[in-house]
């Protein structure tokens, strides 16, 4: 399925999907972090969501800060995205194949999402506006992540290495975690 860019129609299936699956796993992150919710852009997050996950809530419980309703239509999406590329490829897929595909696109869908908005943070911090409510979205999805990083790589000369080696640190996960899944 990497390969999806060379197919138009799987192109654009495989980006509406993700795209989906992004705003549900950063509602489910967004919870989990205890991110601001007045802020407006969690605010669009919210509104964007509220009409699936708001019904998915009566049924599926939140346990504690985990918000399951979010990331159990986040991964469904995952699944529906692999279902339907393999379907469309006129590839033949065994349960098993849907299960570990579904692992391994949930895997690169989440990953994929703090590269962004950690990658994003970072440019931000360069270009001087950190009171804007993009930018503060962007802190309350990163920070739990790269706060770790970076109490051990502390700022050298005022510059802050800690995203860069969260960054490195996703893609060296993805090609280990792609080798063992996708072989």
């Amino acid at each position: 399925m990497n390969g999806s860019f060379g197919d138009p129609a799987v192109f654009l299936v495989r980006v509406l999907f993700e795209l989906v699956a992004f705003v549900a796993f950063a509602r489910y992150f967004l919870q989990l972090f205890r991110a601001n919710f007045f802020n407006p852009v969690t605010q669009a997050i919210v509104k964007i969501t509220d009409p699936v996950l708001g019904p998915l809530r009566s049924v599926i419980r939140p346990v504690g800060r985990h918000d399951l309703a979010s990331l159990l239509f986040a991964v469904l999406m995952v699944l529906l995205m692999v279902w339907a590329i393999t379907a469309m490829r006129g590839v033949g897929l065994s349960a098993t194949g849907l299960v570990v595909g579904t692992v391994y696109f949930t895997f690169l869908t989440v990953t994929n999402l703090f590269f962004w908005t950690i990658l994003l943070r970072a440019v931000a911090s360069w270009l001087g506006n950190e009171r804007s409510p993009g930018v503060a979205f962007l802190s309350d999805l990163t920070d739990p992540v790269v706060e770790p990083v970076r109490r051990v790589i502390p700022p050298i000369g005022g510059i802050d290495l800690s995203p860069l080696a969260v960054l490195l640190a996703i893609q060296v996960l993805q090609m280990v975690v792609g080798n063992l899944l996708m072989g």
